[in-house]
């Protein structure tokens, strides 16, 4: 009886001392905290922009003063993984990209998460200078791969295509860029 309770109370503190870590670990980057502020600061802003959509090869274009910044790059906030339960989800690496910038890439290990991959290049004090975001969405009905690319000296696109199993595929891209 006294070795099952000291078993248990080495197993217990070896998970103690793991969550502990994983408590420890840096979090990744606050995809939805960053975008939040981008869309304040362009809502307070509102910089004249040009939006193309393009929808399965047709294409319009409009010079608009009042874009609603939330509703389009909902999709981005939609796209963090910085969430506690994730830690253990996503394989993260750093690589120097020329000039003291760098690149963080979080590429997931679980194919149970619609953020496939996310890129953030960081420049030499540590700004993000560009986000690309892979997501693959899916249904009984259809599937989806998502690329979201922003760069906030320029602006941002989502290219979407969409397999539906029942009715016509989709393919679309939308280019915002700032005037």
């Amino acid at each position: 009886m006294l070795r099952l309770l000291v078993l248990f109370l080495f197993l217990t503190s070896c998970y103690a001392e793991e969550v502990q870590q994983d408590m420890q670990r840096e979090p990744f980057f606050d995809l939805s905290g960053y975008m939040q502020a981008q869309i304040d600061s362009l809502t307070a802003l509102q910089p004249p922009v040009r939006k193309t959509v393009i929808l399965n090869g047709t294409q319009e274009t409009k010079e608009l003063t009042n874009l609603r910044f939330a509703t389009d790059l909902r999709m981005f906030r939609e796209a963090d993984i910085n969430k506690p339960a994730w830690l253990d989800k996503y394989e993260v690496s750093n690589e120097e990209a020329g000039g003291g910038a760098q690149v963080q890439r979080y590429v997931a290990t679980d194919s149970s998460v619609q953020t496939r991959q996310l890129e953030v290049t960081l420049n030499e004090v540590g700004a993000p200078t560009k986000i690309i975001v892979y997501r693959k969405t899916g249904t009984v009905l259809s599937d989806g791969d998502h690329i979201l690319t922003y760069d906030p000296a320029v602006g941002y696109d989502i290219r979407t295509e969409q397999v539906n199993r029942f009715g016509e595929d989709l393919n679309a891209t939308i280019t915002v860029r700032w005037e």
